[in-house]
Protein backbone atom coordinates (compact mmCIF):
# COMPACT_ATOMS: atom_id res chain seq x y z
CA UNK A 1 0.00 0.00 0.00
CA UNK A 2 1.25 3.49 -0.82
CA UNK A 3 0.39 6.44 1.42
CA UNK A 4 0.84 9.92 -0.04
CA UNK A 5 0.86 13.31 1.63
CA UNK A 6 1.98 16.26 -0.47
CA UNK A 7 4.97 15.20 -2.55
CA UNK A 8 5.93 12.43 -0.09
CA UNK A 9 4.96 8.82 -0.86
CA UNK A 10 5.51 5.90 1.48
CA UNK A 11 5.27 2.33 0.20
CA UNK A 12 4.40 0.43 3.38
CA UNK A 13 5.17 -2.95 1.80
CA UNK A 14 8.62 -2.06 0.46
CA UNK A 15 9.27 0.31 3.43
CA UNK A 16 10.43 2.93 0.92
CA UNK A 17 9.91 6.70 1.02
CA UNK A 18 10.00 8.92 -2.04
CA UNK A 19 9.97 12.69 -2.32
CA UNK A 20 9.23 13.95 -5.83
CA UNK A 21 9.71 10.37 -7.10
CA UNK A 22 13.24 10.23 -5.61
CA UNK A 23 13.89 7.57 -2.95
CA UNK A 24 15.29 8.85 0.34
CA UNK A 25 16.86 6.82 3.13
CA UNK A 26 15.17 7.03 6.52
CA UNK A 27 16.21 4.94 9.56
CA UNK A 28 13.72 2.43 10.95
CA UNK A 29 12.42 4.37 13.97
CA UNK A 30 12.03 7.61 12.03
CA UNK A 31 10.25 5.58 9.37
CA UNK A 32 7.84 4.34 12.05
CA UNK A 33 7.13 7.93 13.10
CA UNK A 34 6.60 9.01 9.49
CA UNK A 35 4.32 6.09 8.71
CA UNK A 36 2.07 6.75 11.68
CA UNK A 37 1.93 10.49 11.00
CA UNK A 38 1.15 9.89 7.31
CA UNK A 39 -1.62 7.43 8.17
CA UNK A 40 -3.13 10.16 10.37
CA UNK A 41 -2.16 13.18 8.21
CA UNK A 42 -3.85 16.41 9.30
CA UNK A 43 -4.78 14.79 12.64
CA UNK A 44 -2.96 15.12 15.94
CA UNK A 45 -1.03 12.03 17.01
CA UNK A 46 -0.28 11.94 20.76
CA UNK A 47 3.37 11.53 21.75
CA UNK A 48 2.66 8.35 23.75
CA UNK A 49 1.05 6.75 20.67
CA UNK A 50 4.25 7.41 18.70
CA UNK A 51 6.34 5.99 21.56
CA UNK A 52 4.31 2.77 21.48
CA UNK A 53 4.54 2.64 17.68
CA UNK A 54 8.32 2.93 17.49
CA UNK A 55 9.38 1.18 20.71
CA UNK A 56 6.57 -1.22 21.52
CA UNK A 57 3.71 -0.95 23.96
CA UNK A 58 4.64 -0.21 27.56
CA UNK A 59 8.40 -0.04 26.99
CA UNK A 60 10.31 2.52 29.06
CA UNK A 61 12.04 5.11 26.88
CA UNK A 62 13.83 8.37 27.64
CA UNK A 63 11.55 11.37 27.89
CA UNK A 64 12.90 13.08 24.77
CA UNK A 65 13.38 10.10 22.46
CA UNK A 66 10.34 10.88 20.31
CA UNK A 67 11.42 14.53 20.05
CA UNK A 68 14.84 13.41 18.79
CA UNK A 69 13.32 11.16 16.10
CA UNK A 70 10.86 13.86 15.04
CA UNK A 71 13.66 16.44 14.83
CA UNK A 72 15.79 14.17 12.66
CA UNK A 73 12.80 13.32 10.48
CA UNK A 74 12.05 17.02 9.98
CA UNK A 75 15.63 17.62 8.81
CA UNK A 76 15.53 14.67 6.39
CA UNK A 77 12.23 15.77 4.90
CA UNK A 78 13.30 19.41 4.55
CA UNK A 79 16.65 18.38 3.05
CA UNK A 80 14.93 16.27 0.43
CA UNK A 81 12.53 19.00 -0.72
CA UNK A 82 9.39 17.60 0.92
CA UNK A 83 6.42 19.96 1.05
CA UNK A 84 5.14 18.49 4.31
CA UNK A 85 5.89 19.60 7.85
CA UNK A 86 5.74 17.91 11.23
CA UNK A 87 4.26 20.32 13.75
CA UNK A 88 4.58 20.05 17.52
CA UNK A 89 1.45 20.82 19.49
CA UNK A 90 2.94 21.29 22.93
CA UNK A 91 1.45 19.00 25.52
CA UNK A 92 -0.73 17.33 22.89
CA UNK A 93 1.32 15.62 20.18
CA UNK A 94 2.39 15.93 16.56
CA UNK A 95 0.66 16.70 13.29
CA UNK A 96 1.84 16.13 9.70
CA UNK A 97 0.46 18.47 7.06
CA UNK A 98 1.22 19.83 3.63
CA UNK A 99 2.87 23.21 3.97
CA UNK A 100 0.37 24.79 1.57
CA UNK A 101 -2.60 23.72 3.71
CA UNK A 102 -1.60 25.78 6.74
CA UNK A 103 -2.54 29.41 7.15
CA UNK A 104 0.42 31.80 7.51
CA UNK A 105 1.34 32.63 11.09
Amino acid sequence: MVITTGNVSFDTTAREVQVNDRTISIPRRELGVLEHLMRRASHVVPKDVLEDKIYGFGKEVSSNSVEVHVSRLRKRLAGSGANVSVHTLRGVGYLLSEESTLAPQ
